[in-house]
């Protein structure tokens, strides 16, 4: 029996739970002015600006400031840190306050709301495996592919309908049911699903233009962000809110997940 109890008091397992950790709240988001980067482009006009919806901001705003971040990380570079500085300084003065980005109407508000001391740029550049390549060779290669049997089923088509259905929603619903909308496990799942068709799943075995291609830089841009995040953590007592597009939410979240120091917290758990 003794030698069973010290066996268990020296578990490596219960050592990795028992860790002080830090919490890390990520909040996937719909751009809320578009940057037209993205392949969708919104479709139905969306101004967070209005008094409906900055009243129904305000009430997200409330239920991220009562679970109490203690830094706020945004999906800006960590080169134009400097100018965030800048900006987060006279923030809302300037006519700033009618800046529609979701940095400044959630990231910025929120942190002025808490007298935080600033905001963290937290976004990176990719690193492509395949560097060399221009996008017009990328697009020759990337039609040549010959289409693989999972490619009978028309993904993109049916991507399409999914983001423009979430476009459509965003604009009846309110900003805090949107939000949860889009951090819900399953709209997560489906959304990064996108990333796992194309060229990942056409040509012969031992091709690998989609995976070394644009996915390849794909992850490594969300690990690379996961790092920045990560750097934030200065004890157990941090709670770091992220604000970033809900695209790489799935790839950062796998991330914190295992992660020994962190406890993820779900958005659900807040914005409810």
């Amino acid at each position: 029996m003794l030698l069973m109890l010290l066996a268990l008091a020296q578990n490596p397992v219960e050592a990795f739970r028992n860790a002080p950790k830090a919490e890390i709240l990520i909040l996937g988001t719909f751009h809320f002015q578009d940057s037209g980067r993205d392949n969708y482009k919104p479709q139905f006009p969306f101004d967070i600006r209005t008094p409906e919806r900055q009243r129904e901001l305000d009430e997200v705003l409330a239920k991220l400031a009562a679970w109490g971040p203690t830094r706020i990380a945004i999906e800006r570079d960590v080169e134009v840190q400097p100018r965030v500085d800048s900006l987060y300084a006279i923030y809302p003065g300037n006519g700033m306050d009618t800046l529609r980005n979701e940095v400044y109407q959630v990231g910025f508000k929120l942190a002025k709301r808490l007298h935080h001391a600033g905001v963290f740029g937290v976004d990176a550049d990719a690193r492509f495996l395949d560097s060399t390549m221009t996008e017009a060779e990328w697009k020759k290669r990337k039609d040549a592919l010959k289409p693989g049997p999972l490619s009978a089923t028309d993904w993109d088509k049916m991507y399409t309908a999914l983001y423009r259905m979430d476009d459509s929603l965003k604009t009846v619903r309110t900003l805090r049911e949107t939000l949860l909308a889009m951090n819900s496990r399953e709209r997560l799942a489906l959304g990064h699903g996108h990333y796992l068709v194309g060229a990942l799943i056409d040509g012969p075995l031992g091709d690998y233009f989609g995976a070394d291609g644009f996915v390849s830089g794909w992850h490594n841009r969300n690990i690379r962000i996961y790092s920045n995040v990560a750097r934030l953590i200065r004890s157990p007592e941090e709670r770091v809110l992220l604000i970033i597009g809900a695209g790489h939410v799935p790839i950062i979240r796998a991330q914190f997940s295992t992660a020994p120091f962190v406890r993820l917290i779900d958005v659900a758990e807040v914005l409810r």
